[in-house]
């Protein structure tokens, strides 16, 4: 390959890796295993014309690859549950009612309970119970 076509090729590898969510990149075992979760737990369930197991297997393609990213997302606290739900209907043609969505909400529920501090602890934004 000439240079003239490596430097726009190298640049194009590299904007495209910063437009993902820094932890889909990086491996994650907590995330990872927040996966594997998502793929048993919400197997079968309805994401607009896919199911969550689907996306989480089809992590290369389009719109595998979008819920991936928007999940990481979630999971890693950059956006909210709402945030998610808004970016995956838009994109994946679901509907918020969809049991797909329950579905992930859910257990990402469930892993914010051992994560998130109890209230009034050091890392809450929650102030100390009167």
């Amino acid at each position: 390959m000439r240079f003239s076509r490596l430097v726009p090729a190298l640049a194009g590898a590299c904007l495209s890796l910063a437009a993902c969510a820094p932890d889909a990149i990086i491996p994650s075992r907590p995330y990872n295993a927040f996966l594997d979760d998502l793929a048993k737990a919400c197997r079968g369930q309805a994401l607009g014309p896919y199911t969550v197991d689907q996306l989480v297997r089809r992590s290369q393609s389009r719109h595998g690859n979008f819920f991936m990213d928007q999940t990481s997302r979630l999971y890693h606290g950059q956006i909210n549950a709402q945030d998610w739900t808004t970016q995956i209907t838009g994109f994946l043609y679901a509907r918020a009612e969809d049991p797909g969505i329950a579905c992930v909400i859910r257990e990402y529920n469930a892993t914010r309970e051992w994560v998130t501090p109890p209230r009034g602890a050091p890392g809450s934004d929650a102030p100390p119970p009167r």
